[in-house]
């Protein structure tokens, strides 16, 4: 060997020493959790699936699914489940006692771990971020987990944090029952800006305040419904009670201005028919936000300036949740037993494509890339749960999936990174359905 290869070969022993060294000291010196710059996992990340409340999937669901396993919640389910990058499985329900909040292994439904959250956080989908970390809120905190279930953080809140999204990298969109709009650090749970308010500072320290009206709307309750979240415009939509008004509003804000310094600033608000009902959702390609009016319709708005383009008369949008593709088909959840309706936004008005008068839905649905939508409807004369398989140009049954001793109705259809489907029904079960072994 000459003299320059001896040199090379020795530089490149002690580069290597070197970083063994580093990996050693940056390991020692770690808490036991990641979060450099946290982004929403590839998984179900949040509720509605993404931030924008699109219930809708890229990823490839298997022709071989067949149920894989199923687990009680503990208690009644009110909100989806929320899926991580490794499929990991966490969900929320209104157990009596003992934990509220649990994560689920996703190759058996074990428990890699659960929490006491109060029964408030039932109505909460967690957020995971792509190193399979959770964020949750309970009743005056918004939590950060590591994804062992140690505690991150925990930030102080005005009522209850709703399930949160992603504002870009490292940054969370936390909208709260007591009428807070919080940006948030996701490593160290400190506000990136300033708050929004939607009521005062309130004097007495009681979280749950306004909770129980959420679910109906009612003006205690100052935000209803999860936020939706444009990234790319630093934008977000949601439903707001304002102190003292008649009903509530879809409401913008964005929470950077041109130069990209992180404030939160009103937009703009539009009334709906008698309200806004449920949250918000948003086209793909950000420039329609989708929202249900308390008078039955579903209003398509510009997300820019809040000019509304059409609206469109429902039987009913009691679940006041839809699925967005984004090719524009949207699928809206009427209230359980609704039939199935397949609507196309053609820009200035809407066009239905299919209607199944003879399928009853039991939840709001998912759409994928496929061109198929996954729903959970009623079957036959007993009214059993099954999970069924729509084309979604023509509104024809793919296949069906039974949800043994399933009642209730469905609170979504969860999707991971790799097809795999879960489904939670309100009687408190969950249902993981994979391809078969």
């Amino acid at each position: 060997m000459t003299q320059a290869a001896r040199r090379r070969r020795s530089s490149r022993l002690v580069f290597v020493v070197l970083t063994a060294v580093l990996a050693v000291v940056a390991s020692a010196c770690s808490d036991g959790h990641h979060d450099l710059r946290a982004q929403p996992a590839a998984g179900w990340s949040s509720s509605g699936g993404s931030g924008a409340n699109a219930n809708f999937t890229y990823a490839g669901v298997p022709d071989d699914l067949r149920l894989s396993w199923t687990r009680p919640a503990g208690g009644r389910v009110l909100a989806q489940v929320a899926i991580s990058s490794g499929g990991d499985v966490a969900s929320t329900s209104q157990a009596p006692s003992g934990c509220d909040f649990q994560v689920l292994d996703q190759r058996s439904g074990r428990k890699n771990f659960c929490r006491r959250l109060g029964t408030e956080s039932a109505l909460n989908t967690a957020f995971y971020d792509n190193l399979g970390q959770p964020y949750i809120g309970k009743a005056g905190l918004f939590v950060a987990y590591s994804n062992g279930g140690a505690i991150r953080w925990r930030l102080p809140t005005a009522g209850l944090g709703l399930s949160a999204k992603s504002a870009g990298p490292g940054r969370l969109l936390v909208a709260t029952t007591g009428g807070q709009v919080l940006l948030v650090d996701t490593q160290t749970g400190d506000l990136a800006a300033p708050q929004k308010r939607y009521r005062p500072k309130p004097k007495e320290a009681d979280p749950t305040a306004g909770a129980a009206q959420c679910a109906a709307g009612g003006p205690a309750c100052a935000i209803a419904a999860p936020p939706a979240v444009d990234v790319a415009a630093k934008r977000t939509f949601l439903n707001v009670f304002p102190q003292g008004a008649k009903n509530s509003q879809l409401t913008a804000l964005t929470y950077a201005d041109a130069d990209g310094t992180e404030k939160i600033d009103p937009l703009w608000t539009v009334d709906l028919g008698g309200g806004m009902a449920g949250p918000a959702s948003l086209s793909a390609d950000g420039r329609t936000v989708y929202a249900f009016g308390r008078d039955g319709k579903l209003y398509a708005v510009n997300a820019a300036d809040g000019r509304v383009r059409w609206s469109h008369q429902l039987d009913d949008s009691r679940f006041a949740t839809l699925s967005v593709s984004p090719d524009g088909t949207l699928i809206p959840a009427g209230s359980l037993g609704s039939p199935l309706t397949i609507l196309h936004d053609d820009g200035s008005h809407v066009t239905e494509v299919a209607r199944r008068d003879d399928v009853q839905l039991a939840g709001v649905g998912t759409q994928t890339a496929a061109g198929t939508a996954w729903s959970v409807v009623r079957d036959g004369p007993d009214e059993q749960l099954v999970l069924t398989e729509f084309d979604t140009k023509t509104g024809k049954t793919k296949r069906s999936l039974p949800l043994p001793d399933a009642s209730g109705f469905s609170t979504g259809v969860a999707v991971s990174a790799t097809g795999q489907l879960v489904v939670a029904s309100t009687n408190g079960t969950l249902y993981f359905f994979d391809r078969r072994p």
